[in-house]
């Protein structure tokens, strides 16, 4: 089963920033790259722009693609070192309640939920989250101000680790909600979750996406080799820069069944970005309006093997053994 682990979604018709299609004309990061998907649909979306057309969508271009399944990804706010809710700081937040009602819309959508360690009620709203079918949570820690070497996340990790429930989580600077906070972000600061049995899929392997910018690759590298429950994800890999670390991960088996797909939707960039493909090998891709499909044929294209589209499968499900908590 080919699974996509790593599609962001929003809830249009809510968003602080504006709601349906005044967000998606706004100037906002996380709006341009919406706005940029959408041009594969036909129609002025200028007005009237709704959850239920987008996701229609989206489910559509699954069941036009070679996947099977995608994870749509919820994101909690932002909560200060006390527990306190930051709604002040917080630049996007996409509800556990929204992602599970969106992913029960088609049979290609799976529940990826997103809890703030820091919360008072955080074990309860994991213990909900696996009850109603979540297959990983997701962090963006600089994004949510999360310190994942901090004690306050232990007791979540070890929760976390009695259900088999995985964390995806970005590892590297993060461009869409801020870079400030990027040293959250550095893969190092998940040994804790690893030392507790949590089975962490690093977002992006630690990769930089700017030349300038600090790259974690080797870190990641490391450690996906000492730690048995350590994972990364090829998200928004098909550029310029990242694909030096992809060879490197190809090119050794020890990493290569480490990694897992994600296309980081919809932050899919062009093959254009990629000119390792070179220019006739561009041409024939730009011409795939799907850009689900796209990226996936494109990743195939830079030699990403099978292995990797269908790993995903083992390693979301897995929690679904056990769903008893102590809360």
């Amino acid at each position: 089963m080919h699974i996509d682990l790593h599609v962001h979604i929003a809830d249009l018709d809510s968003l602080e920033t504006g709601a349906g299609s005044s967000f998606l004309w706004s100037g906002g990061m996380v709006a341009r790259m919406l706005r940029r998907a959408f041009t594969a649909l036909d129609g002025d979306f200028s007005n009237g722009m709704t959850n239920e057309i987008w996701l229609s969508r989206l489910a559509d271009w699954v069941r036009e693609s070679r996947l099977d399944k995608v994870v749509l990804l919820a994101l909690d706010g932002v909560y200060d070192p006390s527990g306190r809710q930051r709604p002040d700081k917080t630049r996007l937040q996409v509800s556990n309640r929204f992602v599970h009602s969106a992913s029960g819309r088609s049979p290609c959508f799976l529940f990826g939920a997103s809890i703030h360690p820091y919360r008072s009620d955080a074990l309860a709203a994991l213990a909900e989250v696996v009850e109603q079918g979540a297959c990983l949570i997701k962090w963006i820690p600089s994004g949510q101000w999360i310190q994942p070497d901090d004690p306050r996340c232990f007791p979540f990790f070890e929760a976390m680790a009695h259900y088999n429930i995985p964390l995806l989580t970005h590892t590297g600077v993060e461009h869409v909600l801020g870079s400030r906070r990027s040293r959250y972000n550095h893969p190092e600061r998940l040994i804790p979750a690893l030392q507790r049995g949590v089975t962490v899929i690093a977002s992006h392997c630690g990769t930089r996406l700017f030349l300038h910018e600090r790259s974690y690759f080797s870190s990641w590298r490391r450690l996906a080799r000492e730690y048995e429950n350590f994972f990364g994800d090829l998200g928004a890999f098909a550029v310029v820069t990242r694909v030096p670390c992809l060879k490197k991960i190809l090119a050794r088996e020890e990493l290569r069944s480490k990694v897992l797909y994600g296309s980081d939707f919809p932050s899919i960039s062009p093959p254009l970005w990629c000119w390792q493909l070179g220019l006739e090998q561009i041409r024939g891709l730009s011409r795939i309006i799907n850009p689900l499909e796209r990226n996936r044929r494109v990743m195939e294209t830079l030699e990403v093997p099978e292995e990797i589209f269908t790993r995903a499968e083992r390693i979301v499900k897995v929690h679904r053994e056990n769903s008893e908590w102590e809360t």
